[in-house]
């Protein structure tokens, strides 16, 4: 698999109330990703990106939202939510390192 690619699947971190529960109690990561990615990929991008140990991985497509602008109406982009399980000793803590 292409290592350039990789680096191109994980776009950002979801930041929300369920997300940073999932974060403390589950020992999981949310992230927002490549739309045509596979977990597969998923799970060696974390690897390799963050030297994480990946548990498994749960992928959601989210459809995108219609939204008015006065008299139009402005559709949102469809996204895919991947949620990493990490295993127990793993952690991603940025503001402790």
């Amino acid at each position: 698999m292409n290592q350039e690619f990789l680096f191109h699947i994980i776009y950002s971190f979801h930041v929300s109330e369920k997300s940073h529960g999932c974060r403390g109690a589950n020992n999981v990561l949310v992230l927002k990703v490549c739309k045509n990615s596979t977990k597969r990929e998923i799970k060696l991008s974390v690897f390799k990106m963050f030297k994480l140990k990946v548990k498994k991985v749960n992928v959601l497509n989210v459809k995108g939202k219609r939204k008015r602008k006065g008299k139009n109406i402005v559709i949102k982009k469809n996204w895919k939510k991947a949620y990493v399980f990490l295993h127990k000793n793993q952690n991603l803590d940025f503001l402790n390192n």
